[in-house]
């Protein structure tokens, strides 16, 4: 699929290379308890970095692909999908390139169009994200390359690292059609706990 994620060379996709190359097992587990206004539980991922509370997107499925987590529309051949969820994340804090969220979005930037000339990134406006009582950055990468490609990302805050959401599609119509099922996705986020971090927990 001739996607933004699988042509950029800028920040994110660092990440991902060797999870592109041989990806790890994920597997979804049912937390304890769903949420006051809910009856039906919630879902907890399991990545190589960790645990992330967040739930499937409604009418798609876990499938193979890049990041910590990739999610296809329920039933669609993964080799003609026009769209694609997946999570990533990279490091940020005192010891790492950038310092925080904010930097590392603007070297996210910076690094899309260096590598997209024609590029065009559309800030949008911040998602709230009512679980965490916060709020993510949302940006809106189009490659404007002959072969156009679509991305929006949701940034979230996530304890010394930036976790990243991918909305991807072929063309702006996908894109667009996904979009209230990919906000509704990042809504869910519950926070994570992570391998390796100092008190074993995030948000």
């Amino acid at each position: 699929m001739n996607r933004i994620y699988r042509q950029m060379t800028y920040k994110r996709n660092i990440g991902l290379i060797s999870t592109m190359v041989a990806l790890w097992g994920l597997c979804p587990c049912i937390a304890q308890k769903p949420t006051a206004d809910s009856s039906e539980p919630h879902e907890m991922l399991v990545t190589r970095q960790g645990f992330i509370a967040i739930d499937t997107p409604k009418g798609w499925v876990q499938s193979e692909g890049p990041g910590l987590a990739s999610f296809l529309p329920k039933g669609v051949d993964p080799a003609k999908a026009e769209v694609l969820i997946y999570i990533s994340s990279a490091p940020v804090g005192e010891n790492e390139e950038d310092k925080d969220m904010n930097a590392y979005i603007q070297s996210d930037i910076t690094g899309f169009k260096q590598r997209f000339k024609n590029g065009i990134v559309r800030k949008e406006e911040n998602l709230l994200l009512p679980e965490v009582k916060g709020k993510a950055s949302v940006y809106t990468f189009q490659s404007g390359e002959a072969h156009n490609a679509f991305e929006q990302i949701v940034y979230i805050s996530d304890f010394h690292r930036v976790l990243i959401l991918a909305l991807s599609a072929k063309n702006l119509d996908a894109l667009t059609q996904s979009t209230k099922i990919f906000h509704d996705f990042a809504e869910s986020y519950r926070g994570s706990i992570q391998m390796g971090s100092p008190d074993g927990k995030s948000n």
